[in-house]
């Protein structure tokens, strides 16, 4: 019988990293889908569960690369789940601005505008990992919320 390997249960968001193609995106999917049951009990948990999550993200992701070797894993998707929490918080009672939220934080994700390409590049370890996806979510955070003022 093969040992539960919490750690990577959690890096991989109950196995959704382990999804073939497009990992990163159904990662920010189940970032979308915890998000929004988040709110429906306390928009407070937002508060607490980012920095939690982070924390150990940044660990899980060392360790997971100290036993592997293998450096930012495309199984690893807690971190889209933080930066989509984090691009979902100012707006979180719009469903269209969630939507939006959720293919801006994929696209900068994708993409990395600084100073995410210097972290991706630069810092490394768990501390990259999730890094460069808090970026996103700030700089996805910042456009829907000057949206919601517009719409």
């Amino acid at each position: 019988m093969k040992k539960l390997n919490v750690n990577i249960i959690f890096l991989t968001v109950l196995g959704v990293g382990f999804i073939p193609f497009a990992s990163g995106t159904f990662g920010s999917l189940a970032g979308v889908f915890f998000g929004y049951i988040i709110n429906i009990f306390s928009f407070n948990i937002f508060y607490f569960l980012i920095p939690i999550l982070f924390i150990f993200g940044v660990i899980g992701s060392n360790i997971y690369e100290n036993k592997t070797g293998k450096k930012d894993s495309s199984i690893i998707v807690i971190d889209e789940v933080v930066g989509q929490l984090i691009a979902m918080m100012p707006i979180i009672n719009n469903n269209f601005l969630i939507i939006l939220s959720f293919f801006i934080f994929r696209l900068f994700d994708i993409y990395k505008p600084w100073p995410a390409s210097y972290i991706d590049k630069n810092i490394k370890g768990g501390l990259g990992v999730m890094l460069d996806d808090v970026v996103a979510g700030i700089y996805t955070a910042i456009i829907v919320y000057l949206l919601s003022l517009i719409i």
